[in-house]
């Protein structure tokens, strides 16, 4: 079975870690092992201070994630769902080097609004949800994203997660991806 390594972005409060943990599920009940890897925990696992704005920090955190797809593919996981901050070709390279033969990526990005990812964050009770819950910090990470939509838009599979429920998020995402032109959403190596 070919290995399958799904690299979930999109804005802060937009479902990722909902969805990734639906498309593992997904994938479970069809028979494949899968994994999930958020960044952001990774990320604290690195970090010497509070907040996430520490790009080196990113970048080992980017590493480590890597450390670990290698770990879960060859503990005979078939596919594994890293979820964080993707938006340039270098962070996806981080992961992409070291994938072996016999793998492939697949790029998702969770398009929702800047609205919609603030009241996610306001209602959601979790205690890891503060920083998100800070409108000023909430702006400022989405503004991020929209940056980046140009090169989201241009290579990956980009949803509309702002109607649809994480478990039909997830069957949507394992059907275009495995059904529909896999190859469009496999973008550009950037080394």
């Amino acid at each position: 079975l070919e290995r399958l390594l799904i690299v979930l972005t999109g804005p802060v409060g937009g479902g990722k870690s909902t969805v990734a943990s639906a498309l593992a599920e997904r994938f479970r009940d069809i028979g494949r092992p899968a994994a999930v890897i958020d960044l952001d925990v990774v990320y604290c696992m690195a970090r010497q201070s509070d907040g996430f704005d520490n790009e080196d920090i990113w970048t080992a955190a980017r590493r480590g994630a890597a450390a670990w797809l290698i770990v879960f593919f060859d503990s005979g996981m078939s596919v594994v769902v890293v979820e964080g901050g993707f938006f340039s070709l270098s962070a996806l390279d981080g992961l992409r080097n070291h994938l072996t033969s016999g793998s492939c990526l697949r790029f998702v990005t969770l398009d929702v609004s800047s609205k919609e990812t603030l009241r996610r964050a306001q209602s959601d009770p979790s205690p890891d949800r503060t920083v998100s819950r800070n409108i000023e910090v909430q702006q400022r990470l989405h503004a991020q994203f929209a940056q980046a939509r140009p090169f989201l838009q241009a290579h990956s599979l980009m949803i509309d997660a702002t109607v649809l429920s994480p478990i039909d998020l997830a069957q949507s995402i394992i059907l275009s991806i495995l059904l529909i032109n896999p190859d469009h959403f496999t973008p550009p190596s950037d080394t």
